[in-house]
């Protein structure tokens, strides 16, 4: 099958077509030869697929909120071509055989599976998985997310282990403690007699992790930052040549407890919404290259299990179809981030810390989409191919959207 892509803009910048074949990308310029069809994108935006490190598809044991096949649909209609699965389901992905089985079932989805596996036998913190075998089964880096990995002993042995294996460790760092609660610190939750998640606990959880880090020689990898403190622990300790990386996610962002409706379960989650203070530090640190990378943390949910009082509804947000369109209409239309910087921080920079390539080249393998910034939408529930709905933008007009998305070669998504 022959693909024309006409009258793009390759990264957003430069007029330039791009032929598919067989899956490859044979020419990129300006194309006159034929195809069996010729896509008219109109000045849409050709940019390089979307890659997300942190992603939740619930399978196995919680189908009914997600599976492999509905995350896959939901990640190309985002833009995504590689997506990483975390291990907290049902059971663990805590043997090899679990992960040999998942991967086995994604061979046939439509887009790139790498699967997380756990860091301890059934996420119980105590004993460490096999990871050399795991890592051979083809784990891509080692987390008990969701969970922090409380003892010590346990957490620099396994770091220990993953420096010589050469796997990043990816943690939740939340000290369990002081994280009992769902709510930021702040005076007006204490006014209303919230329990707390509070930055202390990330602070130090962080900070514990990193020093381990350091002395083990190990990659560590901090998910979903929240807070300002947490990004000043991981300042000193790169300057210190500590091999630490950070994500942050869309909702963190762009919510903060000044910004969201009080007792909307839809914004439960872990760790959660915090001070605009905290926001704008993120921001910050994004627009300075400190931050790697963006990831959505897609954790979906059945409606039931967040349509409950907020100290029941289960924490998580549902992202992948919103995220890049959420993000250029709050961040690139105003200024705040340059198309650019957005395209890497989504796309090249999680790629390579997943050790992929999403390059739009002549030869590669054609993983791409194609964003128009000029359309408007309001994400409604139907838009969404999760099984979830627990989507904070829903209702919400956004600025530019995926129109069609390649992965693995393949036309994975056309609106």
């Amino acid at each position: 099958m022959r693909y024309l892509l006409k009258g793009g803009l390759l990264y957003g910048e430069s007029p330039a077509d791009v032929l598919i074949e067989d899956g490859r990308i044979v020419k990129v310029g300006d194309v006159s030869e034929g195809a069996d069809e010729v896509i008219d994108l109109k000045g849409a935006y050709v940019l390089p697929a979307l890659v997300d490190p942190h992603v939740h598809a619930r399978e196995p044991g919680q189908e009914y909120k997600e599976d492999l096949h509905s995350v896959s649909q939901a990640a190309a209609v985002g833009g995504y071509a590689h997506i990483a699965v975390m291990p907290n389901t049902s059971p663990p992905v805590d043997r090899p055989e679990v992960l040999r089985g998942l991967k086995a079932k994604a061979e046939t989805l439509p887009v790139r599976m790498h699967f997380v596996a756990a860091i301890t036998k059934g996420r119980e913190g105590k004993e460490l998985v096999e990871m050399g075998l795991l890592k051979e089964e083809g784990a891509v880096a080692f987390s008990d997310d969701g969970s922090w990995v409380s003892n010590p002993a346990v957490m620099f042995n396994a770091l220990l282990y993953a420096s010589h294996l050469g796997l990043p460790v990816i943690t939740h760092a939340e000290v369990p403690e002081l994280s009992k609660g769902f709510a930021h610190y702040d005076p007006i939750n204490l006014k209303y007699g919230m329990k707390f998640r509070m930055p202390l606990a990330e602070e130090l959880a962080v900070y514990r992790d990193v020093r381990m880090a350091e002395i083990t020689g190990a990659h560590i990898h901090i998910a979903h930052v929240s807070a300002k403190e947490s990004l000043e622990v991981i300042g000193t300790f790169r300057e210190r040549g500590v091999r630490v990386t950070v994500e942050v996610t869309p909702h963190h962002l762009l919510f903060s407890t000044e910004k969201i409706p009080f007792y909307d379960p839809v914004f439960r989650v872990n760790p959660p919404i915090r001070s605009e203070e905290d926001r704008r530090a993120l921001v910050e640190a994004l627009k300075a290259g400190f931050i790697d990378f963006v990831a959505t943390d897609h954790a979906p949910h059945a409606p039931y299990e967040k349509e409950a009082p907020l100290t029941d509804a289960l924490p998580g947000i549902e992202g992948l179809e919103t995220a890049f369109s959420a993000l250029y209409t709050h961040l690139v239309e105003t200024g705040e981030v340059s198309l650019k910087d957005l395209v890497s921080l989504m796309s090249g920079r999680p790629a390579r810390f997943l050790g992929v390539s999403v390059a739009i080249e002549e030869g590669r393998e054609a993983n791409l989409f194609v964003f128009d910034p000029k359309a408007e939408w309001r994400v409604k529930e139907e838009d969404l191919a999760s099984k979830s709905r627990n989507n904070p933008f829903l209702g919400e007009v956004l600025r530019g959207r995926v129109i069609l998305t390649f992965a693995k070669g393949s036309l994975a998504h056309r609106r």
